[in-house]
């Protein structure tokens, strides 16, 4: 691209980024209203399909597909929210346990391995508990995406300095230097088969930093290491 023409680009760029400022809670909301009524239907639908039958699995992919818009929608979400509300002081030990618990009954990947280790301390933030707990699930998720059958997620959370630091660790393909902060961007994403949003990472790191924190990609030998640091309260 010729030196002259980097304005206008980042001119034209801006203004589709304002263009979609205005546009995206408009279109969440609308997204939101329809995922209902699909939602609500398909429920209703289930309660009358028997166990095992042709029409039962169709409907339960239906209501599949649904769920999956929805969390792709509330990802979404993060980046038009006003600023932080309801803060308060919370373990982030806790709100760990309490993630990795949630993690394993959800069994996101049944093939793929999780472990969690945590330090003595409680590793106090102040922060939106519900926006911390969204920004490790986005992490998590993303760990057992990468990752395929026989592999492990490790979520360990930390002290480092004056931080508290919840590193998610997995055992996949990793990711190439040359893809180390554009996995942050909207619609990127770390999965081989370019399957998913590419919304959570970029979200996840939003958040970290409305708390004044950083979400990043740690050198690995092998597999990639995520890490969400955050400032310890006072």
């Amino acid at each position: 691209m010729d030196a002259s023409q980097i304005p206008e680009e980042q001119l034209i760029r801006s203004g589709r980024m304002v263009a979609i400022g205005w546009l995206t809670p408009a279109l969440i909301h609308e997204l939101n209203n329809s995922l209902l009524v699909l939602l609500g239907t398909a429920d209703l639908e289930l309660t009358s399909l028997p166990p095992g039958s042709k029409e039962r699995e169709r409907m339960e992919t239906v209501r599949d597909a649904g769920i999956e818009i929805r969390d792709a929608v509330s990802q979404l979400a993060t980046f038009t929210r006003s600023p932080l509300k309801g803060e308060h002081r919370l373990s982030l030990v806790e709100l760990g346990r309490s993630i990795a618990a949630l993690v394993r009954r959800l069994r996101l990947q049944r093939e793929v391995g999780f472990e969690d280790s945590y330090c003595e301390d409680e590793l106090d933030v102040d922060g939106n508990e519900a926006q911390l707990a969204q920004a490790l699930l986005h992490i998590l998720t993303n760990a057992f995406q990468a990752s395929g059958a026989g592999d492990t997620v490790t979520l360990e959370l930390k002290r480092e300095g004056g931080n508290a630091v919840a590193l998610v660790i997995d055992s996949g393909d990793g990711v190439a230097n040359d893809r180390a902060e554009q996995i942050f961007e909207l619609f990127e994403t770390t999965r081989l088969d370019k399957k998913g949003g590419g919304l959570g990472l970029a979200a996840a790191r939003a958040i970290a930093r409305r708390h004044g924190g950083e979400l990043e990609l740690r050198p690995a030998l092998s597999g990639s290491v995520f890490a969400l640091r955050l400032p310890l309260a006072d």
